[in-house]
Order: C-alpha cells, then sequence, then structure tokens
C-alpha cells in the first residue's frame, strides 16, 4: 500500500505545477486578445477618421442622448 501512496503523490505534483503553467497561459492569452482588439478598434476608429477628412464629428452630448433615447 505504501508503494501505491507514494505513486500517486508525485503525478499530483506534476499535474499541479501543469494546472498553474495552463492557468498562466491562460491569463496571457487573454491579455493578448484584449490587446488585438484595443489595436483593431485603433485601427478603426483611424480609418474612419481618414474617410472622413475634416467633416464635423457629433459632439459627445449628442451622442449620449441619442443612447438614451433607444
Amino acid at each position: 500500500m505504501t508503494n501505491t501512496a507514494i505513486a500517486q503523490t508525485k503525478p499530483e505534483g506534476k499535474w499541479t505545477l501543469l494546472n498553474k503553467q495552463v492557468g498562466e497561459a491562460k491569463a496571457l492569452l487573454r491579455q493578448m486578445r484584449e490587446t488585438i482588439a484595443d489595436v483593431e478598434e485603433a485601427r478603426i476608429i483611424e480609418r474612419a477618421k481618414k474617410a472622413h477628412g475634416n467633416k464635423p464629428r457629433i459632439p459627445w452630448s449628442q451622442v449620449k442622448k441619442n443612447l438614451h433615447l433607444q
């Protein structure tokens, strides 16, 4: 029985380390996805600014009013 208990303890230690590494990798991937989304949004905004040139933009106060009406 002693051998069985020792054999079970070793894999658990490895799994604990692997689970920690997987958790860290998932957190890093989440951060990378958020960063990529931010960059994509910034590109969209810059393209829209270029496309509209010097045309007047809608003030935030008007946008807020329009959003509250819906």
